[in-house]
């Protein structure tokens, strides 16, 4: 970086000159880019700019030259600063020049001992050069890295992430609504979108800001969202500029960045605890999600994910245009999010949190959880009314959904009301219909219970010992004695519902029955029996094809041995 007016002075050859600042001293952190001596009062076009002067006084010993039109003509010059020999021409700086040079805040250094300026001039000179080089260098490597991320088309958050590791800070991706899509390092997110709409080198916070896509097209800016250190803003804008272009001609879809950032941030709820919600509440508000109110859960599953999304959004914009909604998955077991870190705290990701660099860019879809299945999460403001039920009664009847529902609660309760609903969708994987019918936690019953205890090895055992010769089929038999078997706990032991559910008559049910309870040995018209097999049928898990049976715990507990 260039040197200030201050390390200029507290170079070894300026220090010999016993340097002593008569003006200006509130702008010595200015930058000075070239060290020039000169004797002209009128210095217009004869100076680069951000110039310091080195003078013995010839100007200012010149009964002719007014102070205050040197002062301000050295000013219009580029000057910034003007260190003045006192010696030969000059016995001490005139009164009125140190008063015209604290009028206009410009710098002025006297040297009360002869000095050589051939030294100052060569050691400031190296100096800038030095930064020159290095700014040059910084540059071409910057160009380099994006016009290299460019060529590979790679994720936007890849972008974002080179450019806070090239910076050894922070970086956001905004919209032009100011909502956070995409951080790299840790940016301070606080009151983020107010923050930003007064934000620009001359703001309260001096950051610095390149605009995201084509002229007459823009869709955002890239924020360095602190105020860069002295002899930095040239890096920064530079590297800025490269990000920048490099994201424009990726062309990234900002409603999809959104998405996605919305996608994390509830990913990163279903595991949170208390400690993370306030981090979490922060994040939220900074890519656009009001977080004052109550708030509902739904939660839809049981079909392909791209038609999930598309049922959701169909409905909400007519019955809550304020909700946000999300794709996400069951957690795993123990709560956390899936696809973070343990001992991670959720809190402390951004909006699109950036991979470092080097590494794979952030993901933009949550990773599987228990179940494996992708899943649509509605987040809905309850205000006025609660509106989650009639959101589910007016999705599309297309295809067969599972809805869980809970809340409303206020957004520090979201994680507990996220994986209550999550539990309810797991714990119904065969309530699909359409229309689709909400379910609480409160209707589960010995559903959930069981789905609670599903890995319980005295669980399993009791599935084992219950359902063992019909797991023990072959795929087709099997998956035909376990629908006779949930038709008749289904039907109560009605045999009529029972030939109804299977689609046969009387007789042919009668004989199922019988022949069911000849493999298991027991008497199935016992309600106790149909109980004990209801429950085992329960917290048997539901395959979603022939393959996935053999995926279970059951399954791995028994495997199909192909019995007739």
């Amino acid at each position: 970086m260039y040197p200030t007016i201050a390390e200029v002075l507290a170079r070894p050859e300026v220090r010999s000159g016993g340097p002593v600042v008569r003006a200006g001293r509130e702008a010595l952190d200015r930058e000075v880019r070239w060290v020039h001596v000169s004797e002209l009062a009128e210095p217009a076009g004869t100076l680069p700019g951000e110039v310091l002067i080195l003078s013995v006084g010839l100007p200012v010993a010149d009964p002719t030259t007014d102070p205050a039109r040197y002062v301000e003509a050295l000013r219009a010059a580029g000057a910034v600063g003007l260190v003045v020999e006192i010696g030969q021409h000059l016995t001490a700086l005139p009164g009125p020049l140190v008063q015209a040079a604290r009028a206009a805040g410009f710098p002025l250094v006297e040297l009360r001992r002869t000095v050589r300026f051939a030294d100052i001039v060569a050691g400031v000179l190296a100096r800038i050069l030095t930064a020159r080089h290095e700014r040059a260098s910084f540059a071409e490597h910057a160009g380099t890295v994006f016009r290299t991320l460019t060529l590979h088309r790679v994720a936007p958050s890849r972008v974002v992430g080179e450019a806070a590791a090239l910076l050894d800070g922070a970086v956001v991706c905004e919209d032009l609504a100011h909502r956070v899509l995409l951080t790299g390092g840790t940016p301070d997110l606080r009151d983020w979108r107010a923050r930003s709409r007064l934000a620009g080198p001359a703001g309260p916070e001096g950051w610095e800001s390149a605009p995201l896509g084509r002229p007459g097209a823009r869709w955002g800016r890239l924020v360095v969202p602190v105020r860069p250190a002295p002899g930095a803003g040239d890096r920064v804008t530079t590297l800025l500029g490269h990000a920048a272009d490099a994201l424009t001609l990726l062309e990234p879809d900002p409603a999809a960045l959104l998405r996605a950032a919305h996608d994390g941030l509830v990913a990163d709820l279903v595991g949170a605890t208390p400690v993370d919600t306030e981090g979490l509440a922060v994040r939220a508000r900074a890519c656009g999600v009001p977080t004052g109110g109550d708030l509902e859960v739904v939660v839809l599953a049981g079909a392909p994910l791209p038609r999930l999304r598309a049922l959701a959004d169909a409905a909400v914009p007519d019955v809550a245009p304020d909700a946000l909604t999300a794709t996400g998955a069951a957690p795993p077991d123990g709560g956390a999010p899936a696809g973070s870190a343990p001992g991670s705290a959720p809190g402390d990701r951004a909006p699109g949190a950036a991979a470092p660099a080097g590494g794979a860019g952030a993901a933009t879809a949550p990773a599987a959880g228990r179940s494996g299945d992708g899943r649509v999460v509605v987040l809905v403001p309850a205000s006025p009314a609660p509106r989650a039920e009639q959101l589910v009664a007016r999705l599309p009847a297309e295809v067969p959904v599972v809805a869980a529902v809970a809340g409303p609660g206020p957004f520090a309760e979201l994680p507990a009301l996220l994986r209550e609903a999550h539990l309810v969708a797991d714990a119904r994987p065969d309530s699909a219909v359409t229309p689709a019918v909400p379910h609480r936690r409160a209707g589960l019953g010995v559903r959930g219970l069981v789905h609670r205890l599903r890995d319980d090895p005295r669980l399993l055992g009791f599935v084992e010992e219950t359902l063992g010769p019909v797991l023990a089929l072959g795929t087709q038999e099997r998956a035909r004695a376990l629908d006779g078997l949930r038709a008749l706990v289904d039907a109560g032991g009605v045999v009529t519902d029972v030939a109804r559910r299977l689609g046969t008559g009387r007789p042919a049910a009668y004989a199922r029955i019988r022949r069911l309870s000849t493999l298991l040995g027991a008497d199935l018209t016992d309600p106790e029996i149909r109980t004990a097999v209801h429950l085992a049928l329960l917290a048997l898990p539901q395959p979603r094809s022939a393959e996935s049976s053999s995926t279970s715990p059951i399954a791995a507990i028994r495997p199909s041995s192909g019995r007739p």
